[in-house]
């Protein structure tokens, strides 16, 4: 729990590791019937919207599934299903978890509802890891939708663990780097990947964007991409950090406990950066000596948190469908369902108030507290 408050000294310290566990609060449903699961109800004023697209990049010759949340006009349409069939069979496998679980899941999001008129809104990438789906991000998804943000999605192949396409077919994970090789070796083929493929992926979509801004009915004047901020998590945190380096388009980036040098090696130079930046972290992530604090930044726009309590997947969805549909439940099902509401709130929360501070000129109350939290 919290100990003492220790007052007069910034979080916004690159140098500064900051341990929150705040009550942020946030309207949440809290619903235990076994098998049913209303998604954390969204904090911002906005209903949400979600529509799913193909983009072909003719150039590299490579087919791009990508999601987008909205900020939407309140509707009756269809509310969109947490994630496809094929999509959740393979998450289910994955993570052990009921067949059918997404049937008993409620999402937030209207399936093609109109955007809402307040527009153009800032646009936020929201990059998955190795081996996940987009939509095991839906919480942090429609957070972010639902205070004004455009948030896109991108699958990407071969990375995502799977992508199944609206003709039928589907592209499954499949390593990118040399499997027998040594770990630096492996390092380096991934790496290259990050900078070839993923942040390549960004910039592509984010150049269909400016268009779909001005050509697409739909999109028309909504977009704005004068205000572009891009999330990632795991090896999405890494795409973040270089994205956010190398296109000038992108302001701001956040790194939920992503690997900390391109490809993982300690001993490849760190990604400088020269823009505002958050990193949410792990416990254990923090206390590497090689993986805490190793990205160059400004004092001043620079933040660094640890959640205590937390592991590498409690920045997605993952610990909240296992405390209602993992095949082996835990003996208190109730206290790990609390847990992972409260790990998903605190990341959610800080992240969207980093994006509202620097893509809204808004606030960031937490993140700009004058204290520090320990723990002993």
């Amino acid at each position: 729990m919290l100990s003492k408050l220790m007052p007069v000294v910034a979080i916004t310290a690159l140098s500064l590791v900051v341990s929150l566990f705040l009550m942020t609060p946030l309207a949440w449903s809290s619903d235990t019937t076994p098998l049913q699961l209303d998604l954390p109800q969204p904090a911002g004023c906005h209903s949400i919207g979600t529509r799913t697209f193909v983009l072909r990049d003719p150039r590299r010759t490579r087919d791009l599934l990508v999601t987008l949340w909205y900020p939407a006009e309140e509707g009756k349409s269809t509310v969109a299903p947490y994630m496809d069939k094929k999509t959740a069979d393979a998450v289910a496998k994955d993570w052990k978890l009921t067949p059918d679980f997404e049937r008993h899941v409620r999402t937030h999001a209207r399936l093609q509802a109109h955007i809402a008129a307040a527009g153009p809104f800032p646009i936020v990438f929201l990059e998955h890891g190795s081996g996940v789906v987009p939509a095991s991000y839906t919480v942090l998804a429609e957070a972010l939708s639902s205070t004004g943000f455009i948030v896109v999605a991108i699958n990407h192949i071969p990375d995502s663990l799977i992508a199944v396409f609206p003709d039928g077919h589907e592209v499954r994970f499949t390593p990118y780097w040399p499997v027998d090789a040594d770990r630096r070796t492996q390092g380096v083929a991934i790496g290259k990947f990050a900078e070839d493929v993923l942040v390549a992926d960004v910039r592509f979509v984010l150049d269909r964007l400016e268009k779909m801004a001005q050509q697409d009915v739909f999109w028309r004047g909504d977009l704005d991409l004068s205000r572009v901020g891009i999330v990632g998590h795991s090896m999405g945190g890494t795409t973040a950090a270089l994205a956010t380096k190398e296109d000038p388009r992108i302001l701001a980036g956040v790194n939920l406990d992503g690997s900390t040098f391109p490809g993982m090696n300690g001993d490849v130079r760190p990604i400088e950066l020269h823009k505002p930046f958050l990193f949410i972290m792990t416990e254990e992530h923090a206390a590497n000596e090689t993986r805490g604090r190793e990205y160059a930044g400004k004092e001043s726009n620079t933040y660094y948190v640890v959640i205590p309590g937390t592991d590498h997947m409690s920045f997605t969805d993952a610990h909240l469908m296992s405390s209602r549909f993992a095949r082996e439940p835990a003996i208190d099902n109730s206290l790990e369902f609390g847990r992972a509401l409260l790990a998903t709130g605190v990341a959610t929360s800080l992240v969207t108030e980093f994006f509202c501070k620097y893509l809204q000129n808004g606030s960031a109350p937490h993140l700009d507290l004058p204290a520090v939290v320990e723990r002993k």
